[in-house]
């Protein structure tokens, strides 16, 4: 009786395994179809939206050269994007040309005060917080380091700004360079089409500054111009104002905190923040793509200047699952910010028509509705859509068939 009662109860145990484990497949595949849903939703919209968008792919040689084997895509190539964060490969190429030539030292160590001059809080998702955690530091609640005597390693800075995203670690970087420096090595790397680099900090005041947050259509409408144009002299004023005049710094920080800014945000709206992201600078895909297939066959200014390169490019702790999943070898910089997604990569896929052969695909996607962006962002589709693009799978026969 208890040897068939002990039986009984085991085989409950057993059944109820193994029904959670069905409920486990079930709800992987579930996910795995929700994410292919996705991707190809946003091929779709890049199909549907050739204006506000475009996409670069092609297979490469050892100089960096495109190989002709009818894998390619070229869809609005050559049309000027914002492309958010991606611009910080630029800013990374310039550091690695000034480490290589002697004129930085990577091992330099910087007072971490230094970098949060350049840091407003709320302002960059965690990154810089992130950053610190990396190297052991804590950060306060608006994400300064609590260790204000702390040092960083000048190649740490450069670290963070890849592998995080930081705009602080970016701001230094550029001052530590200088404008002129790194508009010299974009020359050097074909970026003929791309406007000029500007402070993200100038950027970030433009839209939210605690005297006069760009919430009218028209006062916003009229930077954008002015920028497009080429004056960023308001975007350097403000910056000035943060990184010289403490009062007003700390004006802007209690601002950056309180119910006021989350105000200004919801009356900006959704259509504002994306209309204000074209204070960013903007490039081509044709272009970016053609820096990552010189970084990644060892050609751009030198090899020693790539390897540099490749090293932060490669490393980037939450691209593991690509390179588990997807890619014997990967390298990338994305780029997030109120209506646009960019992504700007290399890789060499695990399987499919193009095992081993490297791959550069570049993304760019601007003006996306609030629902589309969101749902993208979450979903991970520009990763994803990445994937099927270099290993020539998928959704790359879906935009394929359209050209």
């Amino acid at each position: 009786m208890l040897k068939a009662r002990g039986k009984k109860i085991l085989n409950w145990i057993l059944f109820t395994i193994l029904l959670a484990a069905g409920a486990a497949v079930i709800g992987i595949i579930y996910y795995i179809g929700q994410l292919d849903h996705r991707k190809r939703d946003l091929a779709d919209y890049i199909r549907s939206n050739p204006g506000a968008t475009a996409i670069v792919a092609y297979t490469f040689d050892e100089q960096g050269e495109p190989v002709e084997d009818g894998r390619a895509i070229f869809e609005n190539a050559d049309a000027p994007l914002v492309v958010a964060s991606t611009m910080k490969l630029n800013v990374l190429a310039a550091y690695a040309v000034a480490v290589e030539q002697g004129e930085l030292d990577p091992a330099e160590q910087v007072p971490v005060a230094e970098v949060e001059r350049y840091f407003v809080p709320g302002t960059d998702g965690g990154a810089h917080a992130a950053g610190l955690a990396s190297l052991g530091l804590a950060a306060d609640a608006g994400g300064f380091a609590r260790d204000q005597s702390a040092r960083i390693a000048l190649d740490d800075i450069a670290r963070i700004m890849i592998h995080y995203s930081g705009n602080a670690e970016t701001d230094y970087l550029m001052d530590r360079l200088g404008m002129e420096q790194i508009a010299s090595v974009m020359a050097q790397a074909g970026m003929a089409h791309h406007t000029p680099l500007r402070s993200i900090l100038g950027v970030t005041l433009a839209m939210f500054n605690h005297e006069a947050p760009l919430t009218d259509a028209g006062r916003r409408q009229a930077l954008i111009n002015k920028v497009t144009n080429g004056d960023l002299s308001e975007l350097e004023r403000l910056a000035r104002l943060y990184l010289r005049d403490q009062s007003w710094r700390a004006a802007q920080i209690a601002f950056m905190q309180s119910d006021e800014f989350i105000a200004s945000a919801g009356q900006m709206g959704w259509e504002g923040q994306s209309a204000a992201s074209q204070l960013f600078p903007k490039g081509t895909a044709r272009e970016y793509a053609q820096l990552m297939a010189k970084i990644a066959s060892g050609q751009f200014i030198s090899p020693q200047v790539s390897l540099r390169i490749q090293q932060k490019l490669e490393s980037v702790p939450t691209d593991w699952p690509l390179r588990l999943l997807f890619h014997r070898r990967y390298g990338a910089k994305d780029g997030v910010t109120a209506g646009v997604l960019s992504l700007s990569s290399y890789a060499v896929p695990k399987f499919g028509p193009l095992t081993g052969q490297p791959r550069v695909v570049v993304i760019l996607t601007n003006d996306l509705p609030y629902e589309t962006w969101s749902t993208q962002l979450h979903a991970q589709g520009v990763y994803l859509l990445q994937a099927d693009i270099a290993r020539a799978m998928g959704v790359f026969n879906r935009l394929a068939s359209a050209r």
